[in-house]
């Protein structure tokens, strides 16, 4: 594995605004807060970091993303965890790297006496000192919805 050059320049620490999507709740839909991350390239460098924070009903809440790509393919794959989304579990995806700098990746997540669930993620490298990571839940059928959005600028 190794870590796109793109997703590499990202290295550093990062303020921004967490839009967590709750479409359940439609006095609320969209709860917005306060998040920081910080980049790093880990296991000598052949993956991308990223840790982050944000907050849900004022508790707080963490996740980490972990990015790289085969060497003799277009294939990312990511490790994901955080404390609300995903709670005691972790998601494996699988994507590809877009013309735009761009990842996107899908995983899959157990919704009992249902079809398995996905989730997309997109990471998007923007101007120089910006970054957006997005996330869409999507239905058995491959319908998606927005449900995370992430915006970064570089502190």
């Amino acid at each position: 594995m190794s870590v796109p050059a793109i997703l590499e320049n990202l290295v550093g620490k990062w303020r921004g605004i967490n839009r967590l999507h709750t479409t359940w709740i439609p006095d609320n839909p969209v709860r917005e807060t306060n998040s920081t991350a910080v980049v790093e390239l880990t296991a000598r460098g052949r993956f991308l970091k990223i840790e982050y924070d944000w907050t849900f009903e004022e508790a707080a809440q963490e996740g980490l993303i972990l990015v790289g790509d085969e060497k003799d393919s277009d294939s990312i794959k990511s490790f994901w965890i955080d404390s609300w989304h995903l709670s005691d579990k972790f998601m494996v995806s699988e994507g590809i790297r877009k013309k735009n700098g761009a990842v996107s990746m899908k995983g899959f997540y157990t919704v009992p006496e249902h079809p398995d669930w996905g989730w997309r993620t997109v990471i998007k490298p923007e101007r120089e000192n910006s970054f957006k990571i997005i996330m869409y839940n999507v239905t058995p059928e491959g319908e998606e919805t927005l449900a995370v959005e992430m915006e970064f600028t570089r502190q």
